[in-house]
């Protein structure tokens, strides 16, 4: 045998040799990458924790997840309900009921709003004055696991922002009517959604709502203006479930961007 075919064979032996190491259960040499492992969602009212879980372990866990945030615990997914082609959600990997929740008044859940503004900019890619956010309140809500929703706002809910002017006096909040049900809500017009001036502290600072959180829905709404937003809320009761998200044309048009 030449020296030629005896390389060969050394090389190949050799090649053999590393195969079964790599695949022997327990073995100390080098091991193959496991695949992901597939997203198995718990059932309502859990489906959104799970999930949240789900994608911060693999963004390939699930097609719904797009992004993941070590440092701040969240992760962006999209919604994958049939009416809604171009909404999104931030939702909380640990564990956060919804609004009636405490954590929301301490980072990282109370700075949700500036993260979730951000994540519209990439993931559904409308001008500022055409995205809105909005989180339901406990009513108005099947999931028990905080989420905001992400997507633009509903034309004539913008329209009426608009003709209302409305002011930025937290003492001096304007009331108007909106959504198609035309469900009454205060809005304040601010120029920051995170740290002191989150959205969940300025509504708890109204008479009467910290201790009731459970009962209050909020949105967000962008201006033309660069860095400022309307922040609207509304109350359940009354035959008004509490669900700010009427507010958001969660088809933006009928153009979904993916």
């Amino acid at each position: 045998m030449n020296e030629r075919v005896m390389a060969l064979l050394a090389a190949a032996a050799a090649l053999l040799a590393l195969a079964s190491c790599a695949q022997a259960p327990g073995g100390s040499g080098p091991q193959a990458a496991a695949p992901p492992a597939s997203c198995k969602l718990a059932r309502a009212p859990d489906t959104l924790l799970s999930l949240a879980r789900c994608c911060a372990e693999s963004i390939a866990a699930n097609p719904s997840c797009r992004a993941y945030d070590a440092d701040a615990a969240y992760v962006i997914v999209r919604d994958n309900a049939p009416d809604k082609p171009d909404a999104y959600l931030i939702i909380p990997v640990a564990p956060v009921t919804g609004i009636e929740d405490a954590q929301i008044f301490a980072p990282p859940v109370r700075d949700y709003w500036q993260y979730g503004w951000a994540a519209a900019a990439r993931f559904v890619g409308v001008p500022p004055a055409a995205t809105a956010l909005a989180i339901n309140s406990t009513t108005g809500r099947t999931q028990n696991q905080l989420h905001i929703h992400i997507s633009c706002v509903r034309p004539d809910v913008a329209a009426a922002l608009v003709r209302a002017r409305i002011g930025t006096d937290p003492a001096r909040p304007t009331t108007l009517p909106l959504g198609p049900d035309g469900h009454r809500y205060t809005a304040l017009r601010v120029r920051a959604l995170g740290g002191d001036a989150s959205p969940f502290l300025r509504v708890a600072a109204e008479p009467g709502a910290r201790a009731d959180m459970k009962d209050q829905s909020i949105a967000v709404i962008g201006t033309d203006s660069p860095d400022v937003w309307d922040v609207v809320d509304t109350r359940a009761g009354g035959g008004n479930p509490g669900a700010a998200e009427e507010l958001l044309d969660q088809s933006c048009g009928g153009g979904a961007k993916g």
